[in-house]
């Protein structure tokens, strides 16, 4: 009578170990390839026009100008952000204007 083992001939345990390896080499592989594809954000110096000081003007009279909370010294109404040129050049129209 014959007895088998439950040694596996080496064949099988290479493969086993071939197969292991390769699932890791993959594994490392592509983890890689995501974080360097990973979105990051770039710090420059040069300053956004969204950054740049807000200018606020009087509605009725444009050529005061102040700061945030500042009113006009000739009808005292709370000065307003100024719109800029680009807002005004997307179709934003002027309050005052609006009804027209």
């Amino acid at each position: 009578m014959h007895s088998y083992s439950a040694v596996k001939p080496d064949g099988v345990n290479n493969m086993k170990t071939l197969t292991n390896l390769a699932l890791v080499a993959f594994l490392m592989t592509s983890t890689s390839v995501f974080a360097t594809a990973t979105p990051h954000e770039h710090h420059h110096n040069n300053a956004a026009p969204q950054e740049q000081a807000q200018t606020y003007i009087c509605p009725m009279h444009p050529e005061v100008t102040g700061n945030k909370g500042d009113t006009c010294p000739k009808c005292g109404m709370n000065l307003e952000p100024k719109a800029t040129e680009e807002k005004m050049a997307d179709g934003a129209m002027h309050k005052d204007h609006a009804h027209h």
